[in-house]
Formats: C-alpha cells, sequence, structure tokens
C-alpha cells in the first residue's frame, strides 16, 4: 500500500477543509467544456447528426470549441491537449478542483409543478433552419446577433432574450404543441427567464452553476509533490496573484455586452472578500516582512556582539561601535538582499519560502521567546518592575492570538482565522522592538 502522506507542516485546518486533489492537481492537460449553450444554431461543420447544430461548445476561457465537428473528424480517442487551471468547489465539506459547466438553453415552465420540460432539439433545429431559408419567418430570431465578435451569435441582451422567447413560442404553436397552461422560459444557470425583465433564481447547489448542468470533479492528473500548490509557500493560494482564491471565474457565459461575467474565485467558495484579502495581507506582506525582521535582528545580534567584543579588546572605541554596528550589519542585510533576488542562486544560498513557512511554529515560537527576554532583560535593567507598556502588550496579543488559533468552536471560527494574522502582525512588532532593545541594551553596557 502506498504511504499516506502527512503533511504536518501544514495547518490542520488545510487538511480538513481542503482535499488531496486540490494541491495536487493544479492543471488539467485535456481540453474540456466550460459553457454548453443549446439556444442559437452553431454555424460549425461536421456537425452530426444536424439537430445537435442548436448545441454550442466553449472552452475554459470561453472561446468557441467545435466539439462535435473535432469528435467527427478525429473520434473519440483524440484528447485535444488545453492546459487550463480547474475552477474550485466546497463538496461535502472540502475543497475540490472542478468543472461546473455552465448552460443556457429554452425550456418549459408549468405553474406549480417541480422541475423544467425542454422543447426536442430538433424543433429548436427546425426553428432555427426555417428562419436562415426564409427570414420573414420567426424574424425575431434575426436580432439574435454576435456581440463579442467570436463569429457565434448569443442570446445575452434583453432584446435578443425576449426575441428568443417569443421565437420559440411561436414555434411550437405553429407546430402544434398546446402551451395555454405553460410558458416557455430561457435558463441561463441559475436563471430561469420570463421575459427580458422578469425572471425567478432556481435553487442548485454551492458547486453547481446550473441544477441542470453537470460538475466535474477531478481526480486524475495529478502532479508530482514538487509541482503541488504549496510547493513555493503560503502564497501559492494566498496572494492576490494566485488563481487559487482570487482567480476571476465564470458566473454567467455572458453579460450584456457578449463577454462572460466573472466574479472572484473565494465567492464561489464561499469566502468573503474580507478574509481572503486579509490572508493573502498576511502571507504576501506580513510574514516576508517578519523573515526580514528576523534576519536583520539575528544579523544585528551578531553585529553588536561582534563590536562589544572589538571594544573590550580596544581594538575600536566606543564612540564608533554605534556606526561600525549599523554599516555592517546594513552592508550584509543590503548584501543577503541582493543575494535572495539573484534568481536560483538564492534558492541555493538562503531557505526557501517553503521551508520557513512549514518550520514557522518553531521559528514564531522562538521570536515570542527572544521578544520574553528581550522585554524582561531590558525592563528589569531600567525599573526593576513590570509594566504594561507597547512591548508586554505585544507579547500578550500574541499569546492570546496564538491560543485561539487553537481553538476549534464553529461560533468562534471567523476569530480562528483572524487570530493568524493577528499573530503575525504581532510577531513583527515583536521584533521591531527587539531591535530596538537590543541597542540599549548594548549601549547601557558599554555605559557601565
Amino acid at each position: 500500500n502506498a504511504p499516506i502522506a502527512k503533511h504536518i507542516w501544514l495547518p490542520p485546518l488545510h487538511l480538513e477543509k481542503i482535499a488531496c486533489q486540490t494541491c495536487h492537481i493544479p492543471e488539467r492537460k485535456v481540453k474540456s467544456a466550460l459553457a454548453q449553450v443549446s439556444d442559437v444554431y452553431n454555424p460549425g461543420v461536421k456537425i452530426s447528426p444536424p439537430a445537435k447544430y442548436v448545441w454550442t461548445f466553449y472552452d475554459q476561457d470561453m472561446n468557441y470549441w467545435n466539439h462535435y465537428g473535432e469528435l467527427a473528424q478525429f473520434t473519440a480517442k483524440d484528447q485535444p491537449t488545453d492546459p487550463f487551471t480547474p475552477q474550485y468547489a466546497s463538496y461535502k465539506g472540502q475543497i475540490f478542483p472542478v468543472n461546473p459547466v455552465h448552460s443556457a438553453w429554452p425550456g418549459i415552465y408549468t405553474e406549480g409543478k417541480k422541475g423544467l420540460h425542454q422543447p426536442k432539439m430538433k424543433d429548436i433545429y427546425a426553428m432555427w433552419t426555417t428562419h436562415r431559408k426564409d427570414k420573414t419567418k420567426y424574424p425575431e430570431l434575426a436580432l439574435i446577433k454576435d456581440n463579442n465578435l467570436d463569429r457565434i451569435p448569443e442570446v445575452n441582451s434583453p432584446e435578443e432574450v425576449d426575441a428568443f422567447i417569443n421565437s420559440v413560442t411561436a414555434y411550437l404553436n405553429d407546430a402544434g404543441y398546446k402551451l395555454a397552461d405553460r410558458k416557455v422560459v430561457w435558463v441561463n444557470n441559475d436563471r430561469m427567464y420570463f421575459n427580458s425583465k422578469d425572471y425567478k433564481m432556481l435553487e442548485k447547489e454551492t458547486w453547481e452553476s446550473s441544477s441542470y448542468a453537470s460538475v466535474y470533479k477531478y481526480s486524475h492528473d495529478v502532479a508530482p509533490a514538487m509541482a503541488a500548490l504549496g510547493t513555493n509557500g503560503c502564497t501559492d493560494c494566498h496572494s492576490t496573484s494566485s488563481g487559487m482564491l482570487f482567480a476571476q471565474v465564470v458566473k454567467y457565459p455572458f453579460g450584456d455586452d457578449g463577454k462572460p461575467v466573472t466574479e472572484p474565485q473565494y465567492k464561489r467558495l464561499g469566502i468573503s472578500g474580507f478574509m481572503a484579502y486579509t490572508g493573502a495581507f498576511r502571507e504576501s506582506i506580513v510574514k516576508p516582512m517578519f523573515y526580514f525582521l528576523l534576519v536583520a535582528f539575528i544579523i544585528f545580534l551578531l553585529v553588536n556582539l561582534l563590536t562589544a567584543n572589538l571594544i573590550r579588546n580596544k581594538i575600536i572605541s566606543d564612540k564608533q561601535q554605534n556606526l561600525i554596528t549599523w554599516l555592517v550589519s546594513l552592508g550584509i542585510l543590503g548584501a543577503g538582499i541582493f543575494g535572495y533576488f539573484a534568481g536560483d542562486l538564492g534558492n541555493y544560498m538562503f531557505p526557501t519560502r517553503i521551508f520557513m513557512d512549514a518550520n514557522y511554529f518553531l521559528i514564531s515560537a522562538a521570536v515570542l521567546l527572544a521578544g520574553v527576554w528581550s522585554y524582561l532583560k531590558y525592563q528589569f535593567m531600567t525599573t526593576k518592575s513590570f509594566r504594561l507598556n507597547l512591548f508586554s502588550i505585544l507579547i500578550l496579543i500574541t499569546i492570546v492570538s496564538g491560543i485561539f488559533m487553537l481553538i476549534k468552536f464553529d461560533f468562534i471560527s471567523i476569530l480562528n482565522r483572524l487570530a493568524y494574522t493577528v499573530y503575525d502582525l504581532s510577531l513583527v512588532g515583536i521584533l521591531v522592538l527587539c531591535i530596538f532593545y537590543l541597542e540599549k541594551s548594548f549601549k547601557n553596557v558599554e555605559a557601565e
């Protein structure tokens, strides 16, 4: 049996809420349809049988795709390559990579009855072919244009919605269908339009685009561990440049201008914008600042120890220490920054972000202890008593927020998540004060 990955470096919340596939299938290789509409005539070639001309497919970038034509040309054994990043949805308490197919189609609504009927494909096909042969037949169909310049007409504007519903109604009446107690509607994902101004929201699951369209949950194309999300650290997901939370995903296939209506991925996952941006702020700004200050503190501490030893051995004078300490510290720090951003050389010379994030608990605990030691050392060196000041407040906030990170109660789940950011911010403050108090501490030693 294959070993079960533990991922001990990840916070437990991630393993509870995120399925394995989410990180380990960061990309899909084979082309797949994101939208499938059956309301216009598709001018593609090699589509068979003819009734399927009213089925139009769009790929993951919402570009027209002659799916049936390609199947006829290359057979189902062909799997066209078109890499794309999956969308994500919360399903049974976990986040999975999915393809939530969008749909737009004519329906038949009966008041008081559940569900919708649908006109036969051959009837919609016959309506369009009749109009294409004689523009005086179902003339409102001429209002349905290609608004996004992809050479395929789409129903999207109010005029086009009314034109389509009226035309389908007219055709079904001409064909002898009884619509006395029924209405032709146009369904666009979770919206059922009676006309362009009156629509009803249809119930659907959060992971669906429409209750009448499929959602495919991915389990294939598993990537190696080093290619999975998270291999570069927390910013693989918690960053505004990451598609995990901030990609613009399709909400409706077409807006009034013919272009897709989109929304941020975090909305699809039921995450508030505040929490999504708070996480990105923490991982993209606060943590890098923390790591930078940690390195600065270590350098400053070592250089201070070195200069103190030089003074003790009368190699430099007391007056020179401050200048030498700052010049040497800033020089080393500047060289380190240059090396870090020197591409692959930086990864070779310094710990990677994933290493730092994986060991964050130990690193942050060490900083907290250093903060407590610095505070007590300087405080009792000057006043011999405990005082509530900025340093002690930051230490208390760090401890309290750390405790909240460990508490798991649904009614304080927001506090749990905010505690991570508060914890990191307070650690940044502690490091700043550690550097400040360190300088004062060495000055006091010199004075003695």
